[in-house]
């Protein structure tokens, strides 16, 4: 089994299309739940109004595989998502 993750990127649009951002990628806890992850790191980068996605995986053989993924609209203050 390799090394867990999680990422948070902020999608970016323009004329040129959709961009990911990385805000932050920090190896993952035992147990820590993706979302609260999300939520946690929204604050601690004073992120600002926007869409982030938050991603979950495992390093194997360098490279990524991701298990688990969130997008997020946050306002500053609380998230919305669309998924559970």
């Amino acid at each position: 089994m390799g090394l867990r993750f999680h990422q948070l990127s902020r999608i970016e649009s323009s004329g040129a299309g959709s961009q990911f951002r990385l805000v932050t990628r920090t190896p993952a806890e035992d147990g820590e739940d993706l979302h609260a992850w999300m939520l946690r790191m929204l604050s601690a980068h004073r992120c600002d109004l926007g869409l982030y996605v938050g991603e979950a995986g495992v390093i194997i053989a360098d490279e990524d595989q991701v298990d688990a993924d969130l997008w997020l609209a946050w306002d500053g203050v609380a998230a919305f998502s669309t998924t559970g």
